[in-house]
């Protein structure tokens, strides 16, 4: 028995439950996947299962399942995207013994889908009914006229509620825009907590650096604040301790102690007021920092900021020292 004789008595056998129901008027047919143009296989494969779905739910066809359709393509050594031809079709279609077969193609032409579709006669070749429809919109409202075109492809009217939902449309969910990032809000932010107006334009290298800057110097002032408290502390028990004493020896030693925590004591006020002013200037110059540096640049290329601040920074090779220039366009 060659491989064309087994196919057919295959198909013979797995017709045989369709000839069974002799009270069944209604006519059998298969549907093969629709094919993709312009959308993904995927996405036809999906509207093709929901297509069969409702053809099923209108009842006026009787379907042949596709578990035994697609046993019979795989006899033929072709998938059923594969199944595109005339000839492929009425073949498949002579093997599943089914009457009709229908076929069709989703394709999309700019922001347009369109949907061809038909029911050909296996035995004639010809087109019992064709369909088609063009929409614009959502890829999801695809689904809708896919159940309409099922009834309407089965020579039934669409439901009511299909045609209210058609028209209806897609809902549009709402785009939540993100807040347009600005020169100005990194700004006000590193006025707040150095570093934070850095990390809100995204650049993170010197979010760090101002951040862990500031840190240092804020850890360095308490350390000196500990010290000058720590010197304060001896030098008033020490004074207690010299006016209390009557041996002169004792005196002097005191008043040498004394002296030298006073002396520890302005040292470790000058350190911390130091360290104070610098981490003032630090602070200062993160604001500007993030002034002048805004937020990176979108996708686009460009800049995620709705101020632009003609600021900038310049060398003068005379004095050796860096500048900040302001400049004002007076014209085009």
């Amino acid at each position: 028995m060659n491989s064309r004789k087994f196919l057919v008595h295959k198909a013979l056998f797995l017709a045989l439950p369709l000839a069974i129901i002799g009270q069944d008027s209604r006519e059998t047919v298969a549907i093969l996947d629709f094919e993709g143009r312009g959308i993904s296989q995927l996405e036809a494969q999906t509207l093709t299962d929901r297509f069969r779905t409702a053809v099923g739910s209108a009842g006026a066809l009787r379907l042949v399942e596709r578990q035994m359709m697609q046993e019979v393509l795989q006899e033929q050594g072709f998938q059923q995207t594969g199944c595109t031809s005339d000839e492929c079709a009425v073949e498949v279609g002579q093997l599943l013994g089914v009457q009709n077969m229908i076929g069709g193609a989703i394709g999309r032409v700019g922001r347009t889908f369109t949907i061809d579709m038909r029911m050909f006669s296996v035995q004639t070749g010809e087109n019992i009914r064709t369909k088609n429809v063009s929409y614009a919109g959502a890829v999801d409202g695809l689904i809708t006229e896919i159940e309409i075109l099922a009834y309407e492809i089965s020579g039934l009217k669409a439901p009511a509620p299909l045609i209210a939902k058609r028209k209806a449309g897609v809902p549009v969910q709402p785009i939540v825009q993100a807040p347009r990032k600005t020169r100005l809000g990194a700004m006000l932010r590193s006025m707040f907590i150095p570093g934070m107006g850095q990390f809100y334009s995204e650049r993170r290298f010197w979010g760090y650096t101002w951040l862990l800057s500031e840190l240092a110097l804020a850890g360095g002032i308490y350390t000196f604040g500990t010290q000058w408290q720590t010197s304060y502390d001896s030098y008033n028990s020490t004074i207690e301790l010299y006016n209390n004493e009557t041996d002169p020896d004792m005196i002097r030693g005191y008043k040498e102690k004394a002296q030298g925590h006073h002396a520890d004591m302005d040292a470790a006020a000058t350190q911390a007021e130091t360290l104070a002013y610098a981490a003032a200037a630090v602070w200062a110059v993160n604001v500007i920092h993030a002034l002048i540096t805004g937020p990176k640049k979108d996708e686009d290329g460009e800049e995620t900021s709705s101020l632009s601040l003609p600021v900038g920074l310049a060398f003068d090779p005379n004095t050796r020292t860096t500048m900040m220039q302001l400049s004002i366009p007076l014209g085009r």
